[in-house]
C-alpha cells in the first residue's frame, strides 16, 4: 500500500527569514504537523544539507605528486554521514553506497582511508567553517544566547556526568565549549580542548566569533564564566550578562558597571535575575541533543581525532537544528 509522503526539498538563497507565528506551547499543543515532518524526513534532507553546504565551500585538493589525492569534497561529505549515523567506518560502507546512489559523492573509500582523513588536523577548519554557515540560516531567530561545556570519554573511559566533578581524571576526556543560540539549540560557535581546560576564558573568544555573524542581546552562564572581564567583555558587544554569581560576592564594582549591575539584580530582584539566567538550561539540552542523538563517547584515541570527531557531531547536530528550523520557522538555508 503507498504511503503518502511529503517531501520538502529546498533551494538555497539569500532571503530573509520570514519566521512563522510560533509560541513555545507545551508538548500537548506542539505543532504536530511540522514535528512529524521533521521526525520523518530528516535524514533525506540532512544528507542533501551535506552535499550543498560542503559543496557551497569549494573546497580544494591540495596539489601534490604522486598518486591522486583523495577527493577533499567526498571525504568531508563521508565524515559527516559517519558521524551523522554514529557509526563505525566499517559500517558505514553501506551507507555510503546509498550516499553515493543520490549522487552526492562520486566515490565510496576504503575505512582506513576515511579514519586517516578523521585523524588529519587540518580537518577541523573545514567542519568549523561548516558549523558556521550550518548556523547562519538562524540569524534572524537568535538574539538570546548561553555558552557552556562538556566533556568527551573514548569508548574505554567513564561518561563525563559520572567524573565531571572528579578534576584529576579530566586530562583523559576532551571538552567541547561552546556559545548556542536559546530557541532553536543551534551551536554558532566552538572551540575543543584538553579536558582540565578552565571554562571562564573561553567566553570572550566565543562572543567574539559570534558576533561576526549574530546580534547578541543577552548571554547568560554558570558560576564558572563568573568574572568582571567576562561582565565587561559582554557589556563591550552590546549585550547583557547574566552569570550566576557566588554566595560570597559583592557588588563592588571595581571599574566594571556591568558587574555591579549583574550583582545588584541577583542580590535585589533574584526573580528577575533567574528568568533571564535559566535560558542558560538551553546550553544543557544542547549537549543532551547531541550526546543522545550523535554518541557522548569517541572513538578514536589520538587528539587530533576526537577533536575531529567532536566538531562532526557538533556540525550534525547543527544540521538537524536546520531541518527543524526549516519545519518550523521557513528557515531558508543560504547554501
Amino acid at each position: 500500500m503507498e504511503q503518502n509522503v511529503i517531501i520538502l526539498p529546498y533551494e538555497g538563497n539569500n532571503e530573509e527569514i520570514q519566521e512563522k507565528e510560533v509560541v513555545e506551547t507545551p508538548k500537548q499543543d506542539r505543532q504536530w504537523t511540522e514535528y512529524n515532518l521533521y521526525q520523518t524526513q530528516e535524514r533525506i534532507l540532512a544528507y542533501k544539507i551535506i552535499n550543498d553546504v560542503v559543496n557551497y565551500l569549494q573546497l580544494q585538493n591540495k596539489p601534490i605528486n604522486g598518486r591522486p589525492s583523495v577527493e577533499i569534497n567526498d571525504m568531508i561529505k563521508s565524515l559527516l554521514v559517519k558521524s551523522y549515523n554514529n557509526i563505525s567506518a566499517r559500517r558505514l560502507n553501506s551507507e555510503l553506497i546509498m550516499f553515493k546512489g543520490l549522487g552526492y559523492i562520486d566515490k565510496v573509500y576504503h575505512f582506513n582511508t576515511i579514519l586517516k582523513y578523521l585523524g588529519d588536523p587540518e580537518i577541523v577548519y573545514i567542519l568549523e567553517a561548516i558549523m558556521k554557515e550550518l548556523s547562519i540560516p538562524m540569524k534572524e531567530l537568535e538574539k538570546y544566547f548561553a555558552i557552556d561545556a562538556t566533556g568527551f570519554s573514548t569508548l574505554d573511559k567513564k561518561q563525563w556526568k559520572e567524573i565531571r566533578l572528579d578534576f584529576k581524571v579530566h586530562k583523559d576526556y576532551r571538552k567541547l565549549h561552546m556559545i548556542c543560540g536559546v530557541k532553536t539549540n543551534v551551536i554558532v560557535s566552538a572551540y575543543v580542548t584538553e579536558g582540565t581546560c578552565n571554562d571562564s576564558p573561553y567566553l570572550k573568544p566565543l562572543l567574539d566569533d559570534t558576533t561576526k555573524r549574530f546580534k547578541i542581546e543577552e548571554i547568560s552562564a554558570d558560576a564558572g564564566y563568573l568574572s568582571r572581564d567576562n561582565c565587561d567583555s559582554t557589556r563591550s558587544i552590546g549585550a547583557s550578562p547574566y552569570i550566576m554569581p557566588k554566595k560570597n560576592v559583592t557588588a563592588q564594582a571595581k571599574g566594571s558597571i556591568a558587574w555591579h549591575e549583574m550583582v545588584s539584580m541577583w542580590k535585589n530582584n533574584l526573580d528577575k535575575f533567574k528568568e533571564h539566567y535559566h535560558k542558560r538550561s538551553n546550553a544543557e539540552s544542547t549537549f543532551s541533543m547531541i550526546k543522545r542523538k550523535f554518541g557522548n563517547t569517541l572513538r578514536g584515541h589520538c587528539d587530533t581525532t576526537k577533536e575531529n570527531e567532536i566538531m562532526c557531531k557538533v556540525c550534525c547536530h547543527n544540521i538537524s537544528v536546520l531541518v527543524e528550523a526549516m519545519m518550523l520557522y521557513n528557515a531558508k538555508p543560504h547554501f
